[in-house]
């Protein structure tokens, strides 16, 4: 496997889990995606010795949030707004 595929790999099991355990099981989500397509090279960059999905990749990131790209920061950002909205409806309920 080559290595792009590797950090692709890598980040589809990390970051759907470090930001809510339900996401792993979650549709498909903009937000999501964009974590996805904006996060990769930071999570290779900065986190990539935790394994993926662990309580230390979540860490990691916070950690590092001063030296994330402005796409991953923005990622992030986008995906906690539509988590709490998510779990505000599903409350509702």
């Amino acid at each position: 496997m080559t290595s792009t595929k590797t950090a692709l790999l890598a980040i589809a099991l990390c970051l759907g889990p470090i930001f809510s355990p339900m996401a792993a099981f979650a549709e498909q989500s903009p937000a999501r995606e964009a974590l996805k397509q904006h996060c990769t090279g930071d999570y290779m960059d900065y986190c990539s010795a935790y394994a993926p999905g662990g309580p230390e990749v979540e860490a990691c990131f916070k950690a590092n949030m001063k030296n994330l790209s402005a796409g991953c920061s923005a990622a992030i950002t986008a995906y906690k707004k539509e988590q709490r909205a998510t779990k505000r409806v599903s409350e509702a309920r």
